[in-house]
C-alpha cells in the first residue's frame, strides 16, 4: 500500500508535465501576452501570423519568455 501512495503523486506530476507541447505557445493573461518556451519559438509564432515579435520578459519560474506579436 505504501508503494501505491508514493506513486500517485509521481504519476500526477508526470501527466501534468506532458500537458503542453515543448514548443507550444500559450496565452498568458488577458492583455494579449503570450508565453513560449524559447525566443525562437516566439519568433516563429509571430512570423506565421505575419508580424514581428516583441519580447516582454521572462515567464514566471523562468519557464520561457513572455512576448507579443506586433
Amino acid at each position: 500500500m505504501k508503494w501505491c501512495c508514493l506513486s500517485l503523486p509521481a504519476l500526477a506530476l508526470l501527466l501534468s508535465a506532458c500537458a503542453t507541447g515543448s514548443s507550444e505557445v500559450i496565452r498568458f493573461g488577458n492583455d494579449g501576452t503570450l508565453r513560449a518556451p524559447t525566443h525562437v519559438d516566439a519568433q516563429k509564432h509571430c512570423e506565421q501570423k505575419g508580424s514581428t515579435v516583441r519580447v516582454v520578459g521572462k515567464a514566471p519560474g523562468e519557464a520561457g519568455v513572455l512576448f507579443r506579436c506586433n
